[in-house]
């Protein structure tokens, strides 16, 4: 098997609280490869932003990570040390952050915040090069380079959203991070910011994790797809085996969830989940309350990964039984 652009093996991260460590990702591993996308897909409070903060390190001060490797073009990310950390962030590694659009300084051009990013990680360009770069950077999200001179708030909430995206790209990195990039915008926008970060991956052969809880955006812009639930990952696999032979009950949950334009009725699935840690799961299957098939042995504890392919895994004691 060919070095992957980033390895993740067995990462848990927590919180401090009152009670000790509190588990938000737990014993979680899968790889991206150089130019592959990986959709980390999931409930609200399963894991998926803590997981992209910890790659970045840049979790809250009261969160560690707990164990776990996460070696990115050879290197540890969870021992490199935070001089080296800073190098890695956005020259490297960039992050499209949740509610981005919201993060521009309004009171600074658009033109000097993405070449103040640019300057940062490489103070040896000249003025004219950073200029041709951010030009370039507007070019590929599809707004015209006579708005780099405009201020945040002469963008709509779509165009704002393309600017941190050509921010993300400023400074070539081989991975990007997109926590929720079409949150809060309609639908025809959501599809020109999809189709925006189809674009750059493939011209700029970029690795992407892409979170979000939306299955059906996941669908459209990954080639693999993690499932997450209560600080787990349950189904891990190429998009279609995992939309086409859902293999985890909580996956099948999901994909049962989504509308069609079929002319059958929706039979929607109903997502009630314990938080990690609840003392009704500690111990067992995370799933357990909510799955129709949990058994004694889902209660004693959670299964080990089952292979269904050899690019397609879960993790239930009931893998392979059809339902």
């Amino acid at each position: 098997m060919t070095t992957a652009l980033l390895e993740v093996d067995n990462l848990s991260i927590g919180y401090r609280t009152a009670s000790g460590i509190n588990l938000a990702v737990d014993g979680v591993s899968f790889r991206v490869e150089r130019g592959g996308s990986l959709g980390l897909v999931g409930e609200s409070g399963c894991g998926k932003t803590t997981i992209g903060m910890g790659l970045m390190r840049l979790l809250a001060s009261n969160a560690r990570i707990v164990s776990g490797q996460a070696r990115f073009e050879g290197e540890d990310l969870t021992t490199v040390s935070e001089e080296r950390m800073r190098q890695i962030r956005w020259r490297r590694i960039s992050m499209i952050f949740q509610a981005a659009m919201n993060a521009l300084n309004p009171v600074h051009r658009v033109q000097d915040q993405i070449a103040e990013a640019i300057i940062t990680h490489e103070p040896d360009l000249s003025s004219h090069a950073v200029a041709h770069r951010s030009r370039s950077l507007f070019d590929l999200v599809k707004i015209p380079e006579s708005r780099l001179r405009d201020y945040p708030h002469q963008f709509s909430g779509g165009m704002r959203q393309r600017v941190i995206i050509a921010m993300a790209l400023a400074c070539n990195p081989s991975l990007i991070i997109a926590d929720e990039p079409t949150t809060a915008l309609d639908v025809i926008v959501q599809n020109q910011i999809l189709d925006a970060i189809g674009t750059f991956q493939k011209e700029m052969n970029i690795g992407m994790i892409f979170i979000s809880h939306d299955l059906a955006v996941v669908a459209d812009v990954c080639t693999h797809i993690g499932v997450m639930h209560a600080g787990s990952m349950v189904e891990y696999g190429l998009r279609q085996e995992v939309l086409d032979c859902p293999g985890h009950p909580y996956t099948r949950m999901l994909v049962g969830s989504l509308l069609t334009l079929s002319d059958e009725p929706a039979d929607l699935a109903g997502l009630v989940s314990p938080t990690p840690n609840e003392p009704s799961i500690s111990g067992g299957c995370p799933v357990q309350t909510i799955c129709p098939n949990a058994t004694a042995a889902c209660r004693r504890g959670q299964a080990d990964w089952v292979a269904l392919s050899r690019t397609h895994r879960v993790r239930c004691q009931h893998a392979g039984e059809q339902h």
